[in-house]
């Protein structure tokens, strides 16, 4: 993962990972290593090492280790090979995948690294070549582990560099902060702790890569230590001034409570105590509903059109109410007809439903399918695997939705308007004995909103995001409100004040649990925290975005 200007598009980001470290940064972390060298001798491995930011420092800090640096761009490496100053003499270069030399490296049984630093590329799965995606299944085979779980290359290169070094050793990376919120990179964790006898991660209140809007944090795993073993978080000012950490320990005896304790550096010892009691006290939202995401149409940009737009094509015929990703909602949780009539003056809100085959069409609709088909829609992977392409399956409107991304907090809303949401939305149908209306009202309160950030994940700008497993998880005390109940709760969301509306869910939560009101008091502080940390480089946004 290496800084590329930021001339270049999220979209070569997005297929190559690069993403080039900065300076201050590269020098922070080879201190950090050179700080844990001593009595590890052997040959230092960089991989995807870019412009050899890493490379550099490391051989002004330890000028007695040999180096190796790999690179799958081939003007990376002579550039560096070229160089007369901050390469060491005693360097190797690779050209090719790290995945494949490191895979080349296991099965040969080749002599083992003694430290692997450097800050993997970040590529998504759906994003991998044939090739990356082959060579990460033999990853999997060589090392025992899942290659389902290698769901971004640097988990891949993670994993790759922990059985690379030798029985005393260590690995430094720069990894996203996702590692600690997302399944796949817990469990990554997990299965390094069994490798590691200490891991530490560098958590900061700034973000590393602020041109891209990216948090990330130091993975510092270490071999062969007598002592100290376990798991650190290290809450850090930057990444770029590690030596003012304040430590917290980590306590793993239940897996399942992992998203908490990583989030321990945020919450009191004794509140962290007392929500996993809460949590193993209380029901989850899938005990009352179902859910599931919305409408795919695989080209939003072709099927959802503005009311205006679908009259200019006299596609009317076809055009069913739908809520896609942006679009906001009021304050209010009851989401009608009236709602949507004024989201459609401005916003995309009409889903194109065309089933006939081509032939049989109107002529508007036959030239608007020729259109897509004009622009290799029906190329695309789902679109081809339908009859034909551009019918677009659909998703029984259900009757209430909570959108998959928040800003402030998270929406949950009834869907009096009946209308269809897209996949960026999930579906919600009460189970037999209770209501849309019981499901809402139980859903806005500090234990339930707490446990979304901690069971969520955050991206750039502090958006927070819940998987469809994460939001069937959430705790949620259910209660029927009576009308008496719910006219109160909406009129404490019409002022759209956060506070006022957990301070309303929090009074007949505390009643319903029988909770202290210290509890109270240490669950809103901890929810607090938490979001804040979330939201500590956000842009100022709205209540809800999908």
């Amino acid at each position: 993962m290496n800084f590329v200007p930021m001339a270049d598009t999220r979209q070569s980001i997005r297929f190559t990972g690069a993403i080039y470290t900065p300076e201050t940064v590269a020098r922070a972390l080879s201190e950090l290593v050179a700080a844990h060298a001593g009595g590890i001798d052997g040959r230092v491995l960089e991989p995807s090492v870019g412009d050899g930011a890493f490379l550099s420092a490391l051989a002004r800090l330890m000028p007695e280790h040999p180096f190796t640096a790999v690179d799958i761009d081939n003007v990376v490496i002579e550039r560096l090979r070229a160089r007369k100053d901050g390469v060491s003499s005693q360097s190797e270069f690779h050209v090719g995948d790290f995945i494949k030399f490191a895979c080349d490296r296991l099965e040969a049984g080749e002599p083992s690294f003694r430290m692997v630093v450097g800050n993997p590329p970040f590529i998504r799965k759906h994003n991998f070549s044939k090739e990356f995606g082959d060579v990460v299944e033999r990853l999997g085979a060589l090392t025992d582990y899942p290659p389902k779980s290698l769901k971004n290359s640097w988990a891949a290169f993670l994993i790759a560099s922990a059985h690379l070094i030798g029985p005393r050793g260590l690995v430094a990376f720069i990894l996203p902060y996702e590692m600690m919120t997302v399944a796949y990179g817990q469990a990554a964790l997990l299965h390094l702790l069994g490798i590691f006898d200490r891991i530490d991660l560098y958590v900061p209140n700034e973000r590393a890569f602020p041109e891209i809007d990216q948090d990330a944090i130091i993975f510092f795993g270490r071999k062969g230590l007598d002592d100290e073993r376990g798991l650190r978080l290290q809450h850090v000012a930057s990444l770029s001034a590690l030596s003012t950490a304040t430590e917290h320990r980590v306590s793993l005896d239940k897996a399942t409570d992992l998203s908490l304790e990583l989030n321990g550096f945020l919450i009191e010892r004794k509140t962290v105590d007392r929500l996993r009691r809460m949590r193993s006290d209380v029901s989850r939202i899938s005990d009352f509903c179902s859910s599931a995401p919305g409408v795919v149409t695989a080209a939003n940009d072709f099927f959802i059109q503005t009311a205006e737009r679908i009259r200019e094509l006299g596609l009317d015929e076809f055009a069913l109410p739908i809520l896609k990703r942006g679009s906001l909602p009021k304050s209010s949780p009851i989401f009608t007809a009236n709602d949507f009539e004024e989201l459609s003056g401005c916003q995309r809100s009409r889903l194109l439903k065309i089933t006939a085959p081509k032939e049989d069409l109107t002529d508007a609709a036959q030239a608007y399918v020729v259109k897509g088909e004009l622009q290799k829609l029906n190329e695309r992977y789902k679109c081809r695997n339908r009859k034909p392409w551009y019918n677009v399956p659909l998703v029984t409107p259900a009757a209430g939705f909570v959108f998959r991304r928040s800003h402030e907090f998270p929406r949950l809303f009834i869907n009096e308007a009946g209308v269809y949401v897209t996949d960026n939305v999930y579906g919600i149908t009460p189970k037999s004995g209770f209501t849309i209306r019981g499901i809402c009202y139980s859903f806005y309160n500090s234990l339930t909103f707490l446990f979304a950030e901690l069971d969520g994940r955050f991206y750039g700008g502090g958006v927070l995001e819940l998987s469809p497993v994460e939001f069937r998880n959430l705790p949620l005390a259910y209660h029927e409100p009576s009308a008496q109940e719910f006219a109160a709760f909406l009129e404490v969301h019409r002022s759209g004040d956060v506070d006022a509306m957990l301070d309303f869910g929090d009074g007949w939560l505390a009643r319903k649990l029988r909770l202290p009101h210290s509890d109270l008091v240490a669950l809103r502080l901890a929810w607090s925290s938490v979001r804040s940390h979330r939201l500590r480089h956000g842009r100022p946004g709205p209540a809800s975005t999908a």
